[in-house]
């Protein structure tokens, strides 16, 4: 008699619309998923737009650790399909008004995105200060940006990791890079690390594009 195969159980999350975030989801019934259905959510920040997706071998460790799904509350009708394919103009214009406000102000700081959640009433601008320069404060530049946006605006400062994590890019290996793909933390890297390899410091052989050392200068460090 041959023997029954295991049932394995369905890995699914919701693949959010922006920065690669994904949310497991639990405690559905199967009949009811749509695997590659866009769906609104909420967040504990927000509502938000995402898409189901599923995970064969379990779920990928890059699972968003900032964010955090409290329920899905419908599949996207057309109206909100079309909403969400207006949303990167809005947040290409958003930029731009940062950016502006920033120079007006005159802050040392570099605006790096701006992420609209889907009901538009929220806007986060994340950004980086300049080199050796220190912020008192950027109450003002919010207020202003809230007024001109016509929305609650959050200022995120974000490091040179935190921005390759988010907003990835190509590696100099020619791949994804792995704090954007799958990598749940960054790794401890050190100049010892790169020498022990036989490696020389160079920007362009150790470095990544966050202008660290490559976290895959630890995976083969004999420690």
């Amino acid at each position: 008699m041959a023997e029954k195969k295991e049932e394995q159980k369905r890995n699914l999350a919701i693949k959010l619309r922006k920065f690669n975030r994904i949310c497991p989801i639990a405690g559905y019934r199967e009949e009811s998923i749509k695997v590659g259905a866009p769906v609104i959510v909420q967040t504990d920040r927000g509502l938000e737009f995402g898409e189901i997706v599923e995970y064969e071998r379990g779920l990928p460790k890059a699972v968003s650790r900032d964010i955090k799904l409290k329920k899905v509350i419908r599949y996207a009708t057309s109206e909100d399909i079309k909403k969400e394919k207006s949303i990167p103009g809005l947040e290409s214009k958003a930029m731009k008004v940062a950016m502006e406000k920033a120079a007006e102000h005159e802050l040392p700081v570099k605006m790096v995105n701006v992420e609209y959640l889907f009901d538009t009433k929220r806007v986060i601008v994340y950004y980086k200060i300049e080199d050796g320069k220190k912020i008192k404060n950027l109450r003002d530049l919010t207020r202003d940006l809230s007024s001109n946006l016509s929305a609650r605006v959050s200022l995120r400062q974000v490091s040179p990791r935190d921005e390759a994590r988010l907003f990835g890019g190509i590696g100099p290996c020619g791949r994804p890079l792995c704090c954007y793909t799958w990598l749940e933390r960054p790794k401890h890297v050190t100049v010892k690390m790169a020498k022990r390899q036989g490696l020389s410091i160079s920007p362009t052989k150790t470095s990544g594009i966050c202008g660290r050392l490559m976290c895959c200068l630890e995976y083969e460090y004999q420690k």
